[in-house]
């Protein structure tokens, strides 16, 4: 079967770095998205529900893609928020967020998972990029659908980096909900699937001072002037919670790019997608300082078809390459209001730059 174009669902928690991951989802050719859940995470499901319609409305795309309400709590442990980076609402540092348009999807966010499986015919990635409450109980509930999703694209996990629980040995995602993630990666069924972004390669994909500039532009209409406000928050959190003294780290949008590569759509000398296969346990005894923290059981030397997907490396240049082109590609459809015509004074921009 050839592909033209890989489609995919969203699970996330908008976030910063999830609202690019949107823009990608939405805008790049590559990719056709069936719908979006929105779980708990860096801030309540009432939050990332809020956001993701937002964004939706932002991009001129709240009647096309359906969202509904994702996981609410993790399985075992009490919801944890992350307003240190993402603020209160999940989405702060911006005032140009419209008030999300259309109606409220009341269809369970499982049942529509599972007609969008259906309807992909075996072909379908679920990507995660918040907590993986979600698709674990996806495939808890409804087993049969493990053998009818073809990747399973997560944000998650570090190994050399670690940036949550007493001893720096974990990443959020993972941390928040470390049952679920070991139900995923202890299935023989599912964990093949997996292919799984950590903290290792997140860290690689800076939000520079050049890359938010670029992001703005010379003559910024309200989209790009929202993205860059966005950033902007995103850095000053990065910097004061975790050091981060170049620019944030955009984890989530990265999911989707080994996928182009993945699905035969673009060549790997493009994307230079570099990996390792593993099986992995997780640490979820609460009473442990290393809770959340990913253990290597085995390593596959011959990267086939065995394990959990690791990802190490990949073509950053291409990677923001994309992400200029679709924020491009979103302009054409945003209905963001437009301030002096989608046009800001020299003043104005050296002001937004400056703050």
């Amino acid at each position: 079967m050839t592909i033209t174009k890989i489609p995919i669902w969203l699970d996330c928690d908008p976030g910063h770095d999830d609202a690019v991951a949107l823009l990608l989802g939405c805008f790049h050719p590559a990719f056709k998205i069936y719908g979006i859940s929105a779980c708990y995470g860096n801030s309540s499901p009432e939050h990332t529900h809020y956001n993701a319609r937002s964004l939706l409305t932002a991009f001129g795309k709240a009647n096309d893609i359906p969202v509904y309400l994702g996981a609410q709590k993790p399985w075992v442990r009490k919801p944890i928020y992350a307003p240190d980076i993402h603020g209160d609402t999940g989405l702060d540092g911006t005032d140009l967020l419209p008030k999300p348009v259309g109606e409220i999807n009341e269809k369970s966010y499982i049942e529509a998972v599972e007609e969008a499986v259906e309807d992909a015919d075996g072909e379908i990635t679920f990507i995660s990029t918040g907590a993986l409450t979600s698709i674990a109980t996806i495939l808890r509930e409804r087993q049969h659908l493990k053998s009818k999703i073809k990747y399973i694209s997560i944000m998650g996990g570090g190994f050399s980096v670690g940036n949550i629980n007493n001893n720096k040995s974990a990443e959020f995602n993972i941390w928040v909900d470390p049952h679920a993630a070991n139900f995923l990666f202890s299935d023989r069924e599912i964990k093949d699937k997996c292919v799984l972004t950590p903290l290792d390669l997140t860290h690689k994909a800076i939000a520079t001072n050049t890359v938010m500039e670029t992001i703005l532009g010379s003559n910024p209409s309200n989209l790009r002037r929202m993205y860059y406000e966005l950033f902007q928050f995103f850095s000053n959190s990065y910097k004061n919670a975790q050091g981060f003294e170049k620019g944030p780290p955009v984890h989530d949008p990265i999911t989707l790019i080994p996928l182009l590569e993945l699905y035969g759509l673009e060549s790997p000398s493009n994307i230079k997608y570099s990996y390792k296969r593993y099986d992995l346990d997780v640490i979820y005894d609460e009473k442990s300082d290393d809770l959340g923290k990913l253990i290597i059981s085995h390593e596959y030397p011959d990267c086939g078809c065995t394990g959990v997907m690791v990802g190490f490396d990949l073509n950053i240049e291409y990677f923001w390459e994309q992400i200029y082109f679709v924020l491009n590609e979103a302009e054409k459809s945003s209905t963001i209001e437009l301030i002096d015509s989608g046009k800001l004074s020299t003043s104005k921009i050296d002001e937004l730059k400056n703050n």
